[in-house]
């Protein structure tokens, strides 16, 4: 009878102690996936502002008529996409982080909203892109870019963004 008792509370034990430390894995994993989730907002808020930036520099530099402002600009505009680079990579490190945190990655990658927001993020890069092979076009003046084509280029990001928060607030 002695045995019998200490073995049921020894398998009770065991039992309690195997639901701690799955519970302890999953809030483990729950408090990893809301840092991530943190540093990728924070860096997302944070590349945008800078992509939000970056066109406004090229209107002011193609309707500038100074030398030494255009000489400025181009400056500013260097710096500011030096800056805002590691701020994309960072945004996207995150981001691919909180999705390798799911127990089933073909099914999380798999999901529409996600797949949304790939295409999303895969448009920012090549708009980047764009904004660094506009850079490079400004200080040669051999460019067709004028200041109502550079604001209306300046749109697309706020497009983009709104895809991507719609996507990541409705997860369609």
């Amino acid at each position: 009878v002695v045995y019998r008792i200490k073995n049921r509370f020894n398998n009770r034990k065991r039992k309690v102690f195997r639901y701690a430390g799955a519970r302890r894995d999953k809030i483990i994993k729950m408090d990893l996936y809301l840092t991530y989730k943190t540093l990728h907002i924070l860096f997302m808020v944070s590349w945008f502002a800078g992509i939000f930036y970056l066109p406004r520099l090229f209107v002011y530099h193609v309707e500038s008529d100074s030398l030494e402002v255009k000489n400025q600009l181009s400056i500013m505009e260097k710096n500011l996409f030096k800056f805002i680079t590691p701020l994309g990579i960072l945004a996207l490190i995150f981001g691919i982080l909180m999705g390798l945190l799911s127990s089933n990655w073909s099914a999380f990658f798999a999901q529409d909203w996600i797949v949304v927001k790939i295409i999303v993020v895969f448009l920012l890069v090549s708009y980047q892109l764009m904004c660094w092979k506009i850079m490079q076009e400004l200080p040669g003046d051999n460019h067709n870019w004028t200041g109502f084509k550079l604001r209306v280029f300046n749109e697309a990001p706020v497009i983009l963004l709104l895809l991507g928060i719609i996507a990541a607030v409705f997860k369609f």
